[in-house]
């Protein structure tokens, strides 16, 4: 196999998964199964096989950075790629490299391979969306927050009546409305995929973006 097959089937992987959509790719993290898996995997590759594939990932990480115009940019301004980018390109050499261990488990391959071809892809219109979220009412933890706010006024109400009271009132209030607003915050930035997590290793070194 050649490198510009590798290329080719790691293109075909993502244009087969995510069709058109560009973004910021949100992938599963590495457990530690996924981990083991990668380091047996490894281990079988002779140093040409690494080599092969080590080459295959530089034309596939810049095809994934000219395909994102956020991303290429970034890049045609000398700023380091986007972080999400690295993070594909570490699941595309696992995705590589299991396709050339030979002794390999079913499951072992699965966990290789997964988190290349069972991630999602957000993008920017997405991600400008989420950040504004508006305070609604019909969200129950809006109308949590709500009520934070209407119980501090009711505490700053009994200050004339009885400080120690007011003081217990207001900082019920303030309760209330914190938890409203970091549910109201979870809810905003959770995804149904954990926060992307990069394992550290490779040939290819890791470089800054912000993670969404």
């Amino acid at each position: 196999m050649e490198a510009i097959e590798i290329t080719q089937a790691l293109k075909e992987v993502i244009l087969q998964t995510y069709g058109d959509r560009v973004g910021t790719f949100k992938l599963q993290s590495v457990d530690e199964d996924t981990s083991r898996a990668r380091q047996k995997a490894r281990s079988q590759l002779t140093k040409e096989q690494r080599l092969l594939i080590d080459r295959a990932l530089v034309p596939f990480r810049d095809w994934l950075i000219e395909r994102d115009p956020e991303a290429a940019e970034r890049v045609a301004k000398s700023v380091p790629a986007p972080q999400d980018i690295e993070t594909a390109v570490r699941a595309a050499e696992d995705h590589a490299v299991a396709q050339m261990a030979l002794d390999l488990t079913a499951e072992e391959q699965a966990l290789l391979t997964y988190r290349l071809q069972n991630g999602r892809v957000e993008t920017i219109e997405e991600r400008n969306q989420r950040r504004r979220r508006p305070l609604k009412l019909s969200n129950r933890h809006v109308r949590t927050m709500a009520g934070g706010v209407a119980v501090i006024f009711l505490g700053s109400g009994l200050a004339g009546v009885a400080t120690e009271a007011a003081t217990i009132v207001t900082v019920v209030g303030a309760a209330i409305f914190v938890f409203g607003f970091r549910r109201w915050r979870s809810g905003e930035v959770t995804s149904n995929i954990p926060q992307v997590s990069v394992f550290r290793g490779g040939k290819i070194s890791d470089e800054g973006r912000e993670q969404f």
